[in-house]
């Protein structure tokens, strides 16, 4: 695979809403893998060389902050952004103690995800 394109992991257990952010980032350009779980997330984090983890708060078997935190205390230091349909309030402290690079509040402007992950990850690796 040449080295300049970015490869994305999205969690996102809603289908429909992942399908859209699939279609939006291969339209970009991205590598893109989807999983609707935290667990198969970290299975897949800790097995695979992803550019950025795109992660949903509210998932089933482990949620968004604690598969952050989980990457975090293994040492993953890759960007993860997180995104939640929650209140904006409810999420900011947990997200910043999972210690996220960014994160989104749906419904969001896809131009501003493609800004950010554009400022925040370096390619090629």
């Amino acid at each position: 695979m040449d080295l300049d394109i970015m490869k994305i992991l999205v969690v996102e257990d809603n289908l429909d809403f992942a399908e859209a952010l699939f279609e939006c980032l291969t339209f970009e350009g991205y590598v893109v893998d989807v999983v609707t779980n935290g667990k198969v997330a970290w299975e897949r984090a800790i097995g695979t060389d992803y550019d950025l983890i795109l992660s949903d708060i509210e998932l089933p078997q482990l949620d968004g902050i604690s598969l952050c935190k989980k990457l975090r205390w293994y040492g993953y230091r890759l960007p993860i952004f997180l995104m939640t349909g929650l209140e904006p309030d409810l999420p900011t402290i947990s997200t910043n103690e999972a210690k996220a690079n960014a994160y989104f509040f749906k419904p969001f402007n896809f131009q501003e995800l493609l800004d950010q992950i554009r400022s925040t990850v370096a390619v090629p690796r």
